[in-house]
């Protein structure tokens, strides 16, 4: 635990400190307006603490959208993942539809979802659900699919069923892979938000960035930004968390 709190302030140095000799960097080379448009590190940490009560309920309304479409992208797609990558029959139909589905932009999807579902937080839901939920799928189907055929005889030939296939085999050897694929999901589902929160809605974090950046606000354009890392930090923490606590034999060594 100390290790881990070392390293992530360490790491957070060396990010402030970069951020902070860009923003030099910044303000030496351009002049008038522009020279302000990387403000400092203190600079936006104080826009954030002093707005915190406008930027809190864009955090909390953004946070739920995410939480939500993410949750039930993985779900969805570590299930579909490894029934298709573990049973052959259904992945000669599967894979080709995903091959063909996966590589389209889903941004193209927003104005058909906005229409078809209206303007609220469901149409924004589903659109970070669709960017997710195949990288979940694509990751649980490739880990099912090389899962060794000697641990399927094994529960098979002590007499184990279908269920206790999928309980004992596919799903541990496939939660690795699920968890790594839903941090990839996190960073997608975050820009995915920011650009469900654009337009045609009044709350949300990308919201508060647009506004600000309309009016040239740039440190509440950072405050906002910080907010997002802090929603997406608090979400790869939670992540590590599950893993430490379903897959214990990755961490046996530590």
């Amino acid at each position: 635990m100390k290790k881990d709190l070392v390293r992530y302030a360490i790491s957070f140095t060396a990010v402030l400190l970069l951020w902070w000799l860009a923003s030099i960097a910044v303000g030496f080379f351009l002049s008038g307006p522009k020279s302000s448009v990387l403000p400092n590190p203190v600079k936006a940490f104080s826009a954030l603490i002093n707005h915190w009560g406008i930027i809190w309920p864009n955090f909390v309304r953004s946070a739920i959208r995410l939480l939500v479409s993410l949750m039930a992208a993985i779900f969805v797609g570590s299930t579909a993942g490894l029934i298709t990558g573990f049973e052959e029959k259904i992945s000669r139909f599967i894979s080709p539809i995903l091959y063909l589905v996966y590589p389209v932009p889903k941004i193209v999807f927003l104005p058909v979802i906005l229409i078809l579902f209206g303007l609220g937080d469901i149409s924004r839901v589903i659109f970070i659900f669709l960017v997710a939920v195949f990288q979940v799928m694509i990751s649980a189907r490739d880990a099912a699919k090389n899962i060794s055929p000697q641990w399927i005889k094994a529960v098979r030939s002590s007499g184990g069923s279908k269920f206790q296939i999928y309980r004992h085999v596919v799903i541990p050897a496939t939660l690795p892979s699920v968890l790594s694929s839903a941090r990839i999901s996190i960073g997608l589902g975050i820009a995915a938000l920011y650009l469900a929160e654009l337009s045609y809605t009044n709350v949300g974090l990308g919201y508060y960035i647009n506004s600000s950046w309309k009016v040239f606000s740039y440190t509440d354009v950072f405050a906002g930004i910080l907010a997002f890392a802090a929603l997406g930090l608090g979400l790869y923490l939670l992540v590590e968390v599950l893993e430490k606590a379903f897959c214990r034999w990755n961490y046996l060594d530590q």
